[in-house]
Protein backbone atom coordinates (compact mmCIF):
# COMPACT_ATOMS: atom_id res chain seq x y z
CA UNK A 1 0.00 0.00 0.00
CA UNK A 2 1.25 3.26 -0.88
CA UNK A 3 1.86 6.01 1.66
CA UNK A 4 -0.46 7.76 0.05
CA UNK A 5 -3.32 5.30 0.78
CA UNK A 6 -1.58 5.03 3.97
CA UNK A 7 -2.62 8.68 4.21
CA UNK A 8 -6.22 8.70 3.36
CA UNK A 9 -7.02 5.57 5.39
CA UNK A 10 -5.68 7.66 8.52
CA UNK A 11 -7.20 10.93 7.94
CA UNK A 12 -10.52 9.24 7.37
CA UNK A 13 -9.79 6.93 10.69
CA UNK A 14 -9.25 10.31 13.01
CA UNK A 15 -12.37 11.78 11.42
CA UNK A 16 -14.81 8.99 12.53
CA UNK A 17 -12.85 8.84 15.86
CA UNK A 18 -13.73 12.79 16.00
CA UNK A 19 -17.20 12.70 14.86
CA UNK A 20 -17.67 9.70 17.24
CA UNK A 21 -16.48 11.49 20.22
CA UNK A 22 -18.16 14.69 19.21
CA UNK A 23 -21.62 12.46 19.01
CA UNK A 24 -20.90 11.35 22.45
CA UNK A 25 -20.49 14.65 23.66
CA UNK A 26 -23.76 16.36 22.21
CA UNK A 27 -26.44 17.28 24.70
CA UNK A 28 -29.20 14.51 24.89
CA UNK A 29 -32.79 15.48 24.45
CA UNK A 30 -33.33 14.85 27.79
CA UNK A 31 -36.84 15.73 29.66
CA UNK A 32 -36.90 18.96 31.51
CA UNK A 33 -35.62 19.23 35.33
CA UNK A 34 -38.51 18.38 38.07
CA UNK A 35 -39.30 21.82 39.61
CA UNK A 36 -38.11 22.68 42.63
CA UNK A 37 -40.04 22.65 45.93
CA UNK A 38 -42.65 26.10 46.30
CA UNK A 39 -41.10 29.24 48.07
CA UNK A 40 -41.14 28.87 51.51
CA UNK A 41 -42.89 32.23 51.87
CA UNK A 42 -45.13 33.62 49.74
CA UNK A 43 -48.62 35.73 49.49
CA UNK A 44 -50.29 39.00 47.71
CA UNK A 45 -52.25 41.90 49.09
CA UNK A 46 -55.10 43.68 47.26
CA UNK A 47 -56.26 47.21 47.49
CA UNK A 48 -58.87 49.09 45.81
CA UNK A 49 -60.60 52.54 45.80
CA UNK A 50 -63.59 54.31 44.56
CA UNK A 51 -64.85 57.68 44.93
CA UNK A 52 -67.20 60.41 43.49
CA UNK A 53 -68.51 64.01 44.13
CA UNK A 54 -70.81 66.27 42.66
CA UNK A 55 -74.36 65.45 43.13
CA UNK A 56 -73.44 62.51 45.61
CA UNK A 57 -70.57 61.90 47.32
CA UNK A 58 -69.43 58.13 47.78
CA UNK A 59 -66.25 56.58 48.08
CA UNK A 60 -65.76 52.70 49.20
CA UNK A 61 -61.96 51.10 49.75
CA UNK A 62 -61.28 47.79 49.72
CA UNK A 63 -58.22 45.69 50.99
CA UNK A 64 -57.03 41.78 51.34
CA UNK A 65 -54.16 40.11 52.05
CA UNK A 66 -52.91 36.29 51.76
CA UNK A 67 -50.16 35.33 53.10
CA UNK A 68 -48.34 31.74 52.65
CA UNK A 69 -46.18 29.95 54.62
CA UNK A 70 -44.99 26.38 52.82
CA UNK A 71 -42.68 24.08 55.36
CA UNK A 72 -43.87 21.02 52.70
CA UNK A 73 -45.63 19.11 53.81
CA UNK A 74 -47.71 21.52 55.92
CA UNK A 75 -49.16 25.10 54.26
CA UNK A 76 -50.09 27.82 56.87
CA UNK A 77 -51.91 30.27 55.06
CA UNK A 78 -53.36 33.71 57.09
CA UNK A 79 -56.20 35.53 54.86
CA UNK A 80 -57.89 38.66 56.13
CA UNK A 81 -60.06 40.85 53.98
CA UNK A 82 -61.85 44.57 54.58
CA UNK A 83 -64.33 46.47 52.84
CA UNK A 84 -65.86 50.25 53.59
CA UNK A 85 -68.08 52.10 51.93
CA UNK A 86 -69.74 55.55 52.98
CA UNK A 87 -72.39 58.15 50.78
CA UNK A 88 -72.32 61.70 51.54
CA UNK A 89 -70.10 61.05 54.49
CA UNK A 90 -72.47 58.11 55.75
CA UNK A 91 -70.72 54.71 56.23
CA UNK A 92 -73.30 52.54 54.87
CA UNK A 93 -70.68 48.87 54.27
CA UNK A 94 -68.43 47.81 56.66
CA UNK A 95 -67.11 44.37 57.01
CA UNK A 96 -64.16 42.48 58.00
CA UNK A 97 -63.19 38.57 57.81
CA UNK A 98 -60.45 36.78 58.43
CA UNK A 99 -58.88 33.57 59.12
CA UNK A 100 -55.70 31.05 59.54
CA UNK A 101 -55.76 27.45 58.13
CA UNK A 102 -53.32 25.05 58.57
CA UNK A 103 -53.09 22.30 55.75
CA UNK A 104 -51.12 18.39 55.80
CA UNK A 105 -50.85 16.92 52.28
CA UNK A 106 -51.33 13.18 52.94
CA UNK A 107 -50.85 12.31 48.95
CA UNK A 108 -50.44 14.33 46.07
CA UNK A 109 -54.25 14.72 45.94
CA UNK A 110 -55.35 14.21 49.62
CA UNK A 111 -55.32 16.71 53.12
CA UNK A 112 -56.85 17.77 55.85
CA UNK A 113 -56.76 20.60 57.49
CA UNK A 114 -57.80 22.84 60.84
CA UNK A 115 -59.23 26.51 60.25
CA UNK A 116 -60.04 29.40 62.82
CA UNK A 117 -62.60 31.96 60.83
CA UNK A 118 -63.80 35.15 62.19
CA UNK A 119 -66.81 37.14 59.93
CA UNK A 120 -67.67 40.66 60.71
CA UNK A 121 -70.71 42.77 59.33
CA UNK A 122 -72.97 44.93 61.10
CA UNK A 123 -74.87 46.03 57.96
CA UNK A 124 -75.82 42.49 57.84
CA UNK A 125 -77.37 42.23 61.66
CA UNK A 126 -73.45 40.26 62.23
CA UNK A 127 -71.67 42.00 65.30
CA UNK A 128 -69.14 38.89 65.04
CA UNK A 129 -69.06 35.41 63.90
CA UNK A 130 -66.13 33.43 64.80
CA UNK A 131 -65.64 29.83 65.13
CA UNK A 132 -62.85 26.83 64.23
CA UNK A 133 -63.53 23.63 61.99
CA UNK A 134 -61.53 20.62 60.27
CA UNK A 135 -61.95 18.72 57.53
CA UNK A 136 -60.14 16.78 54.44
CA UNK A 137 -59.84 17.41 51.22
CA UNK A 138 -59.59 15.99 47.71
CA UNK A 139 -57.89 18.03 44.27
CA UNK A 140 -60.39 16.51 41.81
CA UNK A 141 -58.20 17.74 39.11
CA UNK A 142 -54.24 19.13 39.36
CA UNK A 143 -52.88 20.38 36.31
CA UNK A 144 -50.31 23.10 35.71
CA UNK A 145 -53.34 25.05 33.92
CA UNK A 146 -56.12 23.56 35.64
CA UNK A 147 -57.13 22.77 38.97
CA UNK A 148 -60.39 21.72 41.02
CA UNK A 149 -60.32 21.09 44.89
CA UNK A 150 -63.23 19.69 47.33
CA UNK A 151 -63.53 19.97 50.85
CA UNK A 152 -65.94 18.92 53.16
CA UNK A 153 -65.56 19.86 57.31
CA UNK A 154 -67.02 20.29 60.62
CA UNK A 155 -67.10 22.74 62.89
CA UNK A 156 -68.55 24.94 65.94
CA UNK A 157 -69.29 28.56 65.51
CA UNK A 158 -70.47 31.37 67.83
CA UNK A 159 -72.76 34.31 66.62
CA UNK A 160 -73.27 37.42 68.02
CA UNK A 161 -76.39 39.03 66.57
CA UNK A 162 -76.90 42.68 66.48
CA UNK A 163 -79.69 43.78 69.29
CA UNK A 164 -80.07 40.30 70.08
CA UNK A 165 -78.52 37.01 72.47
CA UNK A 166 -75.79 34.99 71.25
CA UNK A 167 -76.33 32.04 69.29
CA UNK A 168 -73.64 28.71 69.42
CA UNK A 169 -73.99 26.28 67.54
CA UNK A 170 -72.47 22.93 65.28
CA UNK A 171 -71.53 23.61 61.73
CA UNK A 172 -70.82 20.99 58.67
CA UNK A 173 -69.45 23.07 55.32
CA UNK A 174 -68.61 21.92 51.63
CA UNK A 175 -66.40 23.92 49.78
CA UNK A 176 -65.00 24.39 45.83
CA UNK A 177 -61.65 25.75 44.71
CA UNK A 178 -61.74 26.27 41.01
CA UNK A 179 -58.75 27.34 39.01
CA UNK A 180 -57.69 27.92 35.29
CA UNK A 181 -54.94 29.53 33.65
CA UNK A 182 -56.48 30.21 30.20
CA UNK A 183 -53.60 32.43 29.48
CA UNK A 184 -50.23 33.91 29.90
CA UNK A 185 -50.95 35.73 32.96
CA UNK A 186 -54.33 35.42 32.95
CA UNK A 187 -56.39 32.92 34.90
CA UNK A 188 -60.12 32.43 36.10
CA UNK A 189 -61.31 31.58 39.88
CA UNK A 190 -64.50 30.58 41.52
CA UNK A 191 -64.08 29.78 45.45
CA UNK A 192 -67.43 28.92 46.66
CA UNK A 193 -68.47 27.83 50.54
CA UNK A 194 -71.58 26.37 51.70
CA UNK A 195 -71.96 26.27 55.81
CA UNK A 196 -75.31 25.04 57.48
CA UNK A 197 -76.28 25.18 61.01
CA UNK A 198 -76.98 21.80 62.32
CA UNK A 199 -78.81 22.80 65.16
CA UNK A 200 -81.36 24.27 62.29
CA UNK A 201 -81.16 22.86 58.59
CA UNK A 202 -82.61 25.91 57.39
CA UNK A 203 -80.63 28.48 59.00
CA UNK A 204 -77.71 27.97 56.44
CA UNK A 205 -75.06 30.37 54.28
CA UNK A 206 -73.15 30.82 51.28
CA UNK A 207 -69.80 32.57 50.00
CA UNK A 208 -68.91 32.85 45.87
CA UNK A 209 -66.58 34.49 44.76
CA UNK A 210 -65.64 34.45 40.88
CA UNK A 211 -62.32 36.40 39.83
CA UNK A 212 -60.07 36.87 36.67
CA UNK A 213 -56.12 37.83 37.23
CA UNK A 214 -54.60 39.62 34.98
CA UNK A 215 -50.67 40.17 35.28
CA UNK A 216 -49.39 43.41 34.52
CA UNK A 217 -45.90 42.68 35.37
CA UNK A 218 -44.04 40.01 37.29
CA UNK A 219 -45.03 41.47 40.56
CA UNK A 220 -48.53 43.31 39.88
CA UNK A 221 -51.49 42.29 38.51
CA UNK A 222 -54.95 43.63 38.02
CA UNK A 223 -58.20 41.43 39.47
CA UNK A 224 -61.72 41.89 39.19
CA UNK A 225 -64.39 39.83 41.38
CA UNK A 226 -67.61 39.33 41.72
CA UNK A 227 -68.95 37.89 45.39
CA UNK A 228 -72.13 36.68 46.48
CA UNK A 229 -72.99 36.13 50.28
CA UNK A 230 -76.40 34.42 51.01
CA UNK A 231 -77.90 34.16 54.34
CA UNK A 232 -80.84 31.91 54.01
CA UNK A 233 -82.26 32.84 57.69
CA UNK A 234 -81.09 36.71 58.28
CA UNK A 235 -80.80 38.11 61.90
CA UNK A 236 -84.49 39.32 62.57
CA UNK A 237 -85.23 42.54 63.17
CA UNK A 238 -87.75 44.63 65.87
CA UNK A 239 -91.14 45.16 64.36
CA UNK A 240 -90.98 48.64 62.44
CA UNK A 241 -87.46 48.37 61.29
CA UNK A 242 -85.73 47.53 57.90
CA UNK A 243 -85.50 44.03 57.66
CA UNK A 244 -82.05 42.84 56.76
CA UNK A 245 -82.23 41.40 52.97
CA UNK A 246 -80.64 37.40 52.55
CA UNK A 247 -78.33 38.14 49.65
CA UNK A 248 -75.35 40.80 49.49
CA UNK A 249 -72.75 41.16 46.72
CA UNK A 250 -69.59 42.70 46.62
CA UNK A 251 -67.70 43.93 42.90
CA UNK A 252 -64.41 45.04 43.11
CA UNK A 253 -61.79 45.77 40.61
CA UNK A 254 -58.21 45.91 42.71
CA UNK A 255 -54.64 46.19 42.24
CA UNK A 256 -52.94 43.33 43.50
CA UNK A 257 -48.89 42.81 44.44
CA UNK A 258 -47.21 39.75 44.88
CA UNK A 259 -44.28 38.49 47.20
Amino acid sequence: MSLRRLGIAGALLVASIGAAAASAQAPCPCPPAPEGPPPLWSGKAEMSYVATSGNTDTSSFGAGLEVNYKPLPWTVTLKAAYLRASTDGLLTAESFAGGVRGTRDLTPRVDVFAEALYYRNTFSGIDSRYGAEAGAGYKIVNEKTLRLRGEAAFGYTREDRVGFSALDYPTARAGLDFGWKFGKGAELTEVFSWTDNLDNSTDWYLRSTTGITADLTSVFALRASYTILYDNVPVPVPPGEKKFQKRDTITSVALVAKF
